[in-house]
């Protein structure tokens, strides 16, 4: 009887010691499972934070580039990075290659961008003004859904249909629509108070069309001069040729005061960016317009309509309006114009912008972008066309 109870014993003392061993070592290959594979999940991290950074800071100045392979500790790895310009799928793109590595793990992201268009933080309705738009919006059909070129809606993408720095009132029954918090409301009146707002830009309002797209005083107004895409200088607005593209830099002396038709030619749409500007935001475009051929369905100007002040908008618009002037018209009556629209559009904007974001070694605003979305990192500014980890 005491010997079986021994080997009882004794055989429980090997299982146990057998299944103990047994434990610890699932225990120790489950613990080196997990280191592992937590290092190569933080080196694949810091291999894309560190591209994102390289991005950024292209987009930011597009002549930027390396020395060959640098060296940073980042995120408490390492990373070995380059950027080049290299021909690639039949494009001339910039390169950037990241190499991180982190308690033994290497991964590496390879990315190859180019500039593009996007669309400024400025703006943020389909029309931003700094000013009171009471008189001005008048009885016009004004929508910050996003609409694409061929006119269908781009769900839940679009801005407010008005935004402005003072209270706005619907004085002359205009049918308002927009997106906020990724909910559309189509075009109504009265409109939803939701797609209206009132932005305190403490300040930082932009003064001049160059601070809109967050290039340096003259930027634009250069790319004009280069005539490239189409893009015209002028000091008189009768010295414009039509159709319109690229930019269309309209430079006034300070207080003057303009009539402005967007004319057609062969029935092709007037686009881009057209600025119409002087000193101290102080010149005035009495009428905009462009009817031809006829008022209902006018083809639309597609892109961005930047000016001081206007009024007696008798035209149609895909794209932004923004106005830079705080003194809009607080007296003037524009009703009759309820024959025409602007519509918030990306592609349209994207458009326009990208003939600049090519034509300068910016690319985007700097990083600005207060609560807007659609600023901020390098992609957002610098598109990229390939990826591969």
């Amino acid at each position: 009887m005491g010997k079986a109870i021994l080997i009882v014993i004794l055989g429980s003392i090997v299982l146990l010691g057998t299944l103990n061993m047994n434990t610890n070592r699932y225990l120790n290959s489950d613990t080196e499972n997990s280191v592992d594979f937590y290092a190569d999940a933080h080196a694949r991290n810091i291999a894309c934070s560190m591209t994102q950074m390289l991005l950024s800071q292209i987009a930011d100045n597009m002549a930027y580039k390396t020395s060959g392979t640098q060296q940073s500790s980042f995120f408490g790895g390492n990373t070995e990075y380059s950027v080049s310009r290299v021909l690639f799928a039949g494009d001339s793109l910039t390169r950037v290659q990241v190499t991180a590595n982190y308690m033994g793990k290497a991964r590496q992201v390879t990315a190859y961008c180019k500039p593009g268009g996007w669309t400024p933080p400025f703006l943020r309705g389909a029309w931003t003004a700094n000013g009171n738009l009471n008189q001005t919006i008048s009885d016009m059909y004004i929508d910050g859904r996003d609409y694409k070129l061929d006119g269908t809606i781009v769900p839940t993408n679009g801005m407010y249909g008005v935004s402005t720095s003072v209270p706005f009132v619907n004085t002359y029954f205009a049918a308002i629509g927009g997106t906020n918090n990724l909910i559309d409301y189509p075009m109504q009146f009265p409109e939803n108070p939701n797609i209206i707002e009132q932005y305190n830009w403490g300040g930082n309002f932009p003064e001049t069309p160059d601070e809109i797209l967050g290039y340096p005083e003259g930027t634009l107004k250069g790319i004009a001069q280069s005539k490239v895409s189409g893009s015209q200088y002028v000091t008189n607005v009768s010295s414009l040729v039509f159709p319109l593209s690229g930019v269309t830099y309209v430079d006034l002396p300070a207080n003057s005061s303009v009539d402005l038709d967007l004319k057609y030619v062969s029935s092709t749409a007037n686009k881009g960016i057209l600025i119409v500007h002087a000193p101290n935001r102080s010149s005035k475009v009495n009428h905009l317009k462009s009817e031809y051929p006829n008022k209902t369905n006018s083809i639309p100007f597609k892109g961005i309509i930047i000016t001081d002040y206007s009024f007696h908008h008798h035209l149609n618009i895909l794209g932004a309006v923004l106005q830079l002037s705080p003194n809009l018209e607080l007296s003037k009556i524009c009703n009759g114009n309820k024959d025409h629209w602007v519509h918030f559009s990306r592609e349209a904007i994207i458009n326009a912008t990208e003939v600049v974001a090519k034509n300068s070694k910016y690319s985007g605003n700097n990083n600005w972008g207060g609560d807007n979305v659609y600023a901020g990192l390098g992609p957002r500014r610098y598109h990229v066309k390939y990826w591969y980890e």
